[in-house]
């Protein structure tokens, strides 16, 4: 009977817990994008997600209790050039047909000067690094950027790995807007 209990308890505790969250954005995807920037060879190229899902509950005066978690459809990368993309889809890279989704999730923010920082977790295949995403709201959504290391997240080894083919910095952008 006092098991029965505490895992009453324990369960309504995290009720609690989960309903002190903000609500969830209303996210509009036909505004919002997840865009990069890469180097190879020495020259710069831009790239992007065509798909991803983000379950946004951010609340400036709640910061305790807002989290995020995005997914991105690993084989939607995009960069214009036919021949990359497909070997960013394969093997040693995002392995799209073994891992579909890359995984980014906060929970810790701070407010910042210019913003925020959302601290959160990196997962792309069997890898996961932490990453400080900085933000800033504006009326539309939020704004953000970070910088990636894709060697820590197993992306481009062996034959990839030189840096003098494929530059080890890999800046994202991140447009969130919110439906109206």
């Amino acid at each position: 009977m006092g098991r029965l209990i505490a895992i009453a308890a324990l369960a309504l505790a995290s009720t609690a817990a989960w309903s002190a969250a903000p609500p969830a954005w209303s996210i509009d995807y036909a505004k919002s994008r997840i865009s990069f920037v890469a180097e190879q060879a020495g020259a710069k190229f831009p790239g992007r997600f065509e798909r991803f899902e983000a379950d946004v509950h951010f609340d400036p005066n709640a910061l305790a209790d807002s989290f995020a978690v995005v997914r991105v459809a690993t084989a939607s990368v995009a960069t214009e050039d036919g021949d990359r993309d497909t070997i960013l889809r394969g093997d040693g890279w995002f392995e799209s047909d073994k891992h579909g989704d890359a995984r980014f999730e906060a929970r810790a923010f701070e407010a910042t000067a210019n913003g925020f920082h959302a601290k959160g977790t990196l997962t792309i295949g069997a890898k996961t690094v932490p990453v400080v995403f900085d933000f800033r709201l504006d009326d539309a959504g939020l704004v953000g950027a970070c910088d990636l290391d894709r060697l820590s997240l197993g992306l481009g080894l062996g034959d990839w790995a030189d840096e003098k083919w494929i530059g080890r910095q890999v800046h994202v952008d991140v447009v969130v807007a919110k439906k109206r």
